[in-house]
């Protein structure tokens, strides 16, 4: 408790009895000097004259002794003796400085005290509110830990409903066409070249996608394997970016290769910054986070605006083409021959 710089002492105060008698004692002046520390002490501790820390912690004979630099028998004398004059009392509280207000400003004092209370009181209330956003922060934490957990174990299950979609979707293509074809045989290849092709299940290799992912991401948590649920995931995302041309041209591995690139360039991703650190694996696999990647919403400061898949898309833009034009000039050589 501060804020109390100054306490009255009267200026005939070495006119009274009890001061005279003490200052006749053998060690007079010694006394003295401790009861005049005791005033000063107990106008800083302003709590009504009681000597005591912040909290209402009283001091006791080892602490006056260590802050007065007087000795502990020299302390304890001391004490006894303005004990026995009433000069001080010993209570549960600690050591009470008898009718120490009475001689003191009072009204500044409890101003002062008011003061105090009311800073405190703000300290606490701060300290409640931060604790209360971290006890939020944790729950947030909690639940994102309880949802993916809950996809990676529903993760197999939806996957395997997905793969009988797929596969009734391709047997009822294949009956279609045979049907078709044992219809018509007089059909030429030109009039079946237009019947839609059956759907092809999406072909992944999963080894080389954790294998990529630890070689290039070295700043991240590692991952053990790819669950079921991080598969469906992976599978999620790649069709989001094929419906929505992102990487157009590329195969699979080529365009997680190439976020995993984008990622490991990221100081902020990677937590090189210091800013963030619970970028991992999963946080990458999901749809929403990829785009915002893709769409450069991670790049380092100053970094530039050119997109770097630019040459990539071009490239295979016009593989692409070049493989359809030679497919398109077999077909109409073989319908001459």
């Amino acid at each position: 408790m501060a804020d109390i710089t100054w306490i009255k002492l009267r200026i005939d105060m070495f006119d009274d009895e009890k001061i005279k008698l003490i200052q006749a004692l053998p060690d007079g002046d010694t006394i003295l000097v401790i009861w005049i520390r005791i005033l000063a002490l107990a106008g800083k501790c302003n709590a009504n004259g009681y000597l005591c820390i912040e909290d209402e912690f009283p001091y006791s004979d080892e602490m006056l002794a260590t802050i007065f630099n007087k000795s502990l028998p020299q302390v304890r004398l001391a004490l006894e003796t303005f004990s026995r004059f009433g000069m001080i009392e010993k209570t549960q509280r600690g050591i009470y400085v008898s009718n120490f207000m009475k001689h003191q400003n009072s009204d500044g004092m409890d101003r002062i005290r008011e003061q105090n209370r009311l800073r405190k009181q703000r300290q606490r209330e701060r300290q409640n509110q931060i604790k209360a956003q971290e006890q939020l922060l944790l729950s947030d934490m909690s639940r994102d830990v309880s949802r993916d957990s809950h996809e990676e174990i529903t993760g197999s299950h939806a996957t395997e409903i997905e793969e009988d979609k797929e596969k009734d979707i391709n047997n009822n293509i294949l009956n279609s066409r045979e049907f078709n074809i044992s219809q018509n045989p007089e059909k030429t290849d030109d009039q079946t070249l237009d019947q839609p092709e059956p759907q092809k299940r999406m072909s992944i290799d999963w080894k080389r996608v954790q294998a990529d992912y630890s070689a290039i991401c070295v700043d991240l948590p590692g991952i053990r394997g790819l669950t079921e649920g991080r598969k469906t995931k992976i599978r999620t995302l790649l069709k989001e970016f094929k419906a929505l041309k992102i990487m157009d041209g590329m195969t699979p591995e080529e365009i997680l290769n190439r976020l995993f690139r984008m990622v490991q360039d990221s100081d902020f991703l990677t937590g090189r910054n210091g800013k963030w650190a619970a970028c991992t694996f999963d946080w990458i696999i999901n749809k929403t986070n990829a785009i915002k990647i893709v769409e450069g919403n991670y790049k380092n400061k100053g970094g530039g605006n050119s997109d770097p898949d630019r040459n990539v898309r071009t490239e295979s833009q016009t593989n692409s083409r070049t493989a359809e034009n030679e497919a398109l000039e077999r077909f109409r050589r073989n319908k001459r021959l």
